[in-house]
């Protein structure tokens, strides 16, 4: 499980770079899958720059793990390594002892040629196991939860339908095509962006019938990822979301001081966060709560306020286009952040 899971983030990374290379088709976008929110955040900037912000619906794929036939799972994955392994000189995926996975000519220790990959893949899907007391179970349907290999099957089963889709549509319709240009999905959650509701119309001729898609949120609003955004005057305002923020009790996050690790690591677990709030926000009245919550939160987790300041100037300073935005020096920001 670990090595196919190694193989696949291999392949996965190799769609990955193929897609972001492809001059040809750069006007168009067949590579929805995410691996952060990183993207989505370019594209509302990207489209903020010209003040064209439109719509934002959400998806949510609701039986992906529940529904989805072996038989069919199997057939996109065969495919997904056909494309893989086709050109090249290297027939092997070779696995090393750490679990780096890479091309190479020759079979060595852990490897996997084409063939033998997908008999791989077809074992793990039609052999997972779970135990409840005393009864032995075999999934029968459905990716198998838990295993390492799933979350890349997930995205690389779902690639091959909208891959498709695209490739046809580019050739009968482009114009249409381009509505699809900021559609971005991480697993089974979707999001479309200034598509003209046009995902909404023709998902049922992208996917398999087993997949039930459910719209979560449609037109001004909408929450994806770690985001909230909302559309005021033609431009997406986003910023930070975190659902454990309206739980009613106290969420740990975040290491102690006190704690069995080098304090280097507990600071660097601050500054990162820290530059997350300000990635994932494009006003400064949006950061500011959330970045005062996080030094109050870290001060009584043990933190330095002379340290954490230290800290924080330096990650503003090495990431300018991160907090240039905010049009606020950076003593300011400290003072603002620190205050009671």
């Amino acid at each position: 499980s670990k090595a196919v899971s190694s193989a696949f983030k291999l392949i996965f990374n190799q769609i990955e770079r193929f897609h972001n290379n492809a001059k040809f088709f750069k006007n168009y976008n067949k590579f929805w899958v995410l691996q952060n929110v990183d993207p989505i955040i370019d594209i509302l900037r990207s489209i903020n720059s010209r003040k064209k912000a439109k719509s934002i619906s959400t998806f949510d794929f609701s039986t992906l793990y529940t529904k989805l036939p072996h038989d069919k799972l199997i057939t996109q994955l065969s495919k997904v390594i056909d494309l893989a392994f086709k050109g090249g000189d290297k027939n092997y995926i070779h696995v090393s002892a750490h679990g780096k996975a890479y091309w190479s000519k020759n079979k060595n220790g852990t490897s996997f040629s084409k063939a033998f990959l997908k008999q791989a893949v077809s074992h793990l899907i039609e052999n997972c196991y779970f135990t409840v007391g005393d009864i032995v179970m075999r999934q029968a349907i459905g990716i198998p939860m838990g295993i390492d290999p799933a979350p890349f099957w997930a995205n690389l089963f779902l690639y091959t339908y909208e891959e498709a889709y695209n490739s046809k549509l580019i050739s009968s319709n482009p114009v249409k095509a381009r509505f699809f240009h900021s559609t971005k999905r991480f697993i089974d959650d979707l999001s479309a962006i200034n598509d003209g509701f046009e995902f909404e119309k023709v998902y049922k001729d992208i996917y398999p019938e087993e997949l039930e898609l459910k719209l979560e949120h449609k037109g001004s609003h909408a929450t994806f990822l770690n985001l909230d955004v909302s559309i005021e005057n033609n431009i997406f305002v986003y910023k930070l979301y975190d659902k454990r923020d309206t739980f009613p009790f106290h969420i740990v996050r975040m290491p102690q001081k006190s704690s069995n690790i080098p304090q280097s690591i507990f600071y660097s677990a601050l500054v990162g966060e820290f530059l997350r709030i300000a990635r994932s926000t494009l006003r400064l009245p949006d950061f500011l709560p959330k970045a005062h919550d996080l030094i109050n939160r870290m001060k009584n987790q043990g933190a330095s306020q002379h340290t954490s300041l230290r800290c924080i100037k330096k990650v503003i300073n090495n990431h300018p286009e991160d907090f240039n935005r905010f049009s606020i020096t950076t003593e300011d920001l400290l003072t603002n952040v620190t205050s009671t």
